[in-house]
């Protein structure tokens, strides 16, 4: 009776992860949902990210195509260790190229939004962030 009554509780349940919302790029999106863009605002963004999405495209599938030569270079029972380094080193540029590319898009949607919204989605992302953490600071 005692183990019905606690297992029903969900004493032993998992924590929650944090929804897709409170992750990356989800969490910008959402914040910038709350900071109250007007129409004008709405549109310079809609333009960024329009102007910006073939060249995220194109590093996208240029990341999954060398993750895919890391992967195969790895197969096989005797990998040659160059080829790995290589594949490893290329699939490293290319997160890092993407990951400058996200970062200058941020950055023009950041210069959209006046000091106000951009103190408002702050105080957002780093709530997400919190609650992405488990509020462990």
């Amino acid at each position: 009776m005692v183990i019905a009554v606690v297992a029903a509780s969900g004493a032993f349940a998992r924590p929650q992860r944090p929804t897709a919302e409170l992750r990356g790029a989800g969490a910008f999106r959402a914040g910038l949902a709350k900071v109250g863009l007007s129409a004008e605002q709405r549109e310079k963004i809609r333009g960024i990210l329009v102007a910006e999405r073939p060249r995220l495209e194109a590093l996208r599938g240029e990341r999954s195509t060398s993750k895919a030569a890391l992967d195969a270079s790895l197969q096989g029972p005797d990998p040659d260790p160059t080829a790995v380094g290589s594949a490893l080193l290329r699939t490293r540029a290319d997160r890092q190229a993407l990951r400058a590319e996200r970062t200058k898009v941020r950055e023009q949607t950041l210069s959209v939004l006046t000091p106000e919204q951009r103190a408002t989605l702050a105080g957002y992302l780093a709530g997400a962030r919190a609650s992405r953490r488990g509020d462990r600071g």
